[in-house]
């Protein structure tokens, strides 16, 4: 009773911080649901971090949280998002890493405000296509799914302040990495580690003037020459080369010491 009566307690002081701030604060709260006064704060609520729980569903209450601009719901148990959740329009910051999740949903192109996208450690076999119309997104981050073919990606073509593409440890991935990444000119870092990525589309190397980094450890289907052999490779290259003697300390990939360690020996 009295770890009980403690526990309220500890919850009550909890609601009013998160009434007064705005901020709510339950990770590694031993939770498998959300307390009921996160749904009551309403327009108050934003920054939710409820990470590191046991946390089964999300009510449907969510979608009365109007001006969230932080979701962590990272390392929890979920396996499906409640359909009002893609009306929290305004969030920027969306962490769901190590739930279960088998899909996103449909609309999550309504997320218009959104500029990081991390659903890393899922089980999740492909995304909407609508994620194409989350213009803001800098960073994303698919990582340790289910994903079976890297053009189920191509959608990422239209969001064009893309910074961070991280699809790695998708074992069963296959494909070349989609055309449309060509229209991604801030693009600095492409990750698919752990792949059975095929090949990099030309207008990669030829227009995404940022690209900096291009990891493509243990993808058995590639190797240098491969990728040397790439329509386009050799305008990425100058460019590449330009910057390395202008930033010696820049995170380059292609340099020849860097190319060895990101990429499998030529066969």
């Amino acid at each position: 009773m009295w770890r009980s009566r403690n526990r309220a307690n500890s919850e009550d002081k909890r609601a009013k911080s998160a009434s007064a701030t705005g901020i709510v604060t339950e990770r590694d709260a031993a939770l498998r649901e959300l307390p009921r006064y996160v749904y009551e704060l309403g327009a108050r609520a934003r920054v939710l971090d409820a990470g590191a729980n046991g946390i089964e569903r999300i009510d449907d209450a969510i979608g009365t949280l109007s001006m969230l601009k932080t979701v962590r719901l990272d390392a929890n148990a979920l396996t499906a998002l409640p359909r009002t959740f893609t009306n929290l329009v305004t969030i920027r910051t969306l962490v769901l890493r190590g739930n279960a999740l088998k899909e996103l949903p449909n609309d999550i192109g309504n997320l218009i405000a959104l500029e990081e996208l991390d659903v890393s450690d899922n089980a999740l076999t492909s995304v909407p296509k609508s994620l194409g119309a989350c213009l803001k997104l800098r960073r994303f981050n698919a990582s340790a799914n289910a994903m079976s073919t890297v053009e189920d990606f191509e959608c990422l073509g239209t969001c064009v302040d893309l910074e961070e593409i991280v699809l790695s440890k998708n074992k069963d991935m296959e494909g070349c990495l989609p055309v449309s990444w060509g229209c991604l000119v801030k693009l600095k870092e492409i990750d698919v580690d752990g792949t059975n990525v095929e090949g990099v589309s030309k207008e990669i190397f030829i227009a995404c003037d940022a690209l900096q980094t291009l990891s493509m450890r243990q993808c058995p289907r590639i190797d240098k020459a491969t990728l040397k052999a790439t329509e386009g490779f050799d305008v990425y290259e100058a460019k590449r080369q330009n910057k390395h003697d202008k930033q010696l300390l820049s995170r380059v990939l292609m340099d020849e010491s860097r190319l060895d360690e990101r990429l499998p020996p030529n066969r």
